[in-house]
């Protein structure tokens, strides 16, 4: 599983990498009509800039050619956007982007998208991150519980803060939640690589992998469970 994840990692390097385009042709702007989402879930690899407000709206920018192969489907509060490998790789060549706003959301699942952005905090009750193939993520947020369950080649930056957060990672990249504030972390890391939580009142850890794991804001340890060769830095 490791070696397909590393395999992913080089083929979709390229993608993630592509934000803009100097030659990037006819460029149009299409809207969609969405309503009351509260789930999101994006697979293919593009440009997706997320952000909060009353007035909920879908926008993709780039060639109408592009823009007619992207799949757009709403199932009640499930927002599903998706783009085929084949077309990712001219979608981010052309610098193609999506532009999303929502009221309110409870779960982002990602399969491959190549770069997430929050354009704005976003302020959020209970949310679940749910990540898998390859991607640069970035979110700020401020939750009540955090619920991420991370497996995938690359890298996710937290910001914000949070009453709880639990993390199980299993990929391969860097998790920087360090400037997240959380009160109770409960971390599992199995992956290869390095995670960074910030945590001011009860931590649980287990690192059953091979990288690093660190924390600061000197929290109190209730358990900790470190196997193989991963290690834990106290900050």
């Amino acid at each position: 599983m490791k070696f397909n994840l590393i395999l992913l990692a080089f083929l979709a390097l390229s993608l993630v990498a592509c934000e803009t385009s100097k030659d990037n042709g006819e460029q149009v702007t299409e809207s969609f009509d969405i309503e009351a989402v509260s789930r999101l879930k994006v697979s293919g690899i593009f440009n997706l800039h997320l952000s909060q407000g009353d007035q909920e709206s879908l926008s993709i920018e780039g060639h109408p050619d592009l823009i007619a192969r992207f799949q757009v489907k709403q199932r009640g509060d499930l927002l599903e956007l998706h783009i085929s490998e084949k077309d990712s790789r001219t979608f981010n060549k052309r610098g193609a982007k999506v532009n999303l706003t929502v009221s309110d959301l409870s779960e982002l699942e990602f399969e491959g998208a190549g770069n997430i952005t929050t354009v704005s905090g976003l302020e959020l009750n209970d949310f679940r991150l749910i990540g898998r193939g390859v991607g640069k993520v970035s979110l700020e947020l401020e939750a009540d519980h955090l619920d991420a369950d991370l497996n995938f080649v690359g890298s996710l930056t937290l910001k914000g803060a949070a009453r709880e957060m639990t993390l199980l990672n299993e990929g391969i990249g860097n998790i920087d939640a360090s400037k997240l504030i959380a009160q109770k972390v409960d971390l599992i890391s199995k992956g290869i690589g390095k995670v960074d939580v910030h945590c001011e009142d009860e931590l649980s850890i287990e690192v059953d992998g091979i990288g690093s794991v660190g924390y600061t804001g000197n929290p109190t340890v209730v358990h900790e469970d470190i196997k193989g060769i991963g290690k834990v830095n106290r900050n």
